[in-house]
């Protein structure tokens, strides 16, 4: 697991690199906002100390973007704060929260890094969006519908043009399309994120760079929808998919982590079959 790095993306905003996930750092006015935990009490206690050295006299909180574990698995050390997302991660961390954090104990690779980790749902929910103000800094949580996870939503700083995206971007890497995620809605979610006019751009994972890494991700699930349609019209059966549109992909639009692209592809096939 790799240190903490704070790196300022406008005054009083920061995006917190090092874990697993990008998270992210709001302050101002002695107040302080969390973008996301981490996945586990050694990812997300640096967080919180560096939080309480800006905190001063005004507030804490934490937001989960969504209910996924490398996201959400540090929520305990903020316990004795406000823990604010959309009402879908508290129900699925209620629901389905302590038997996803079995697998990962029962997982030899990853059980001594959630050894320690108290399943801790979000404390203040909403439906669409709220708005926060973190000193005189405006923070707008968005809820975007299930794309990514069962619960996707952001966090939007007008006043610095500043999103803090969740895993609704994966920049410069293939993305993770989870059985319980939406390809079709994460291409309609990303739509509305550009409209936004969004100068900077924190990702759940990947580099952060301009916001037209927005519009690469998007392009990118519209050539992946072309062309499992296109070998599913072809008669094509899942497999001889799969291998086809990932060399095609690659060929196009490279990206990271290419050892995904089996189950991105898989996941699309399937939405597409059920269509």
């Amino acid at each position: 697991m790799s240190d903490l790095s704070i790196q300022e993306i406008a005054p009083g905003v920061n995006a917190a690199l090092g874990g697993i996930c990008n998270r992210g750092l709001i302050s101002q006015g002695g107040s302080v906002l969390v973008v996301d935990s981490g996945i586990a009490v050694a990812e997300a206690a640096p967080l919180r100390a560096v939080a309480q050295e800006r905190q001063k006299d005004g507030a804490l909180y934490l937001f989960n973007t969504h209910p996924h574990s490398d996201h959400v698995y540090g929520n305990q050390i903020f316990a004795d704060c406000p823990i604010i997302a959309h009402e879908g991660v508290r129900n699925f961390l209620v629901a389905h929260g302590e038997q996803a954090l079995a697998g990962w104990r029962q997982n030899p690779h990853t059980a001594a890094l959630v050894s320690d980790v108290v399943i801790t749902p979000p404390t203040l929910t909403f439906q669409d969006q709220m708005t926060l103000f973190i000193g005189d800094t405006e923070v707008q949580l968005l809820y975007l519908a299930r794309a990514h996870s069962p619960s996707d939503s952001v966090a939007w700083l007008p006043q610095s043009r500043t999103l803090f995206t969740g895993d609704l971007l994966f920049n410069a890497i293939v993305p993770v399309l989870p059985p319980g995620g939406s390809m079709a809605n994460w291409i309609q979610a990303l739509e509305k994120l550009e409209a936004l006019e969004v100068q900077h751009a924190i990702p759940g994972h990947g580099p952060i760079q301009t916001a037209s890494a927005l519009a690469d991700l998007r392009r990118w699930f519209l050539s992946l929808r072309t062309q499992v349609g296109e070998a599913r019209a072809s008669g094509w059966d899942r497999e001889t998919t799969i291998t086809h549109v990932a060399q095609q992909l690659q060929k196009l639009a490279p990206r990271g982590d290419e050892e995904r692209l089996p189950n991105v592809i898989g996941q699309a096939f399937d939405e597409l079959s059920r269509a």
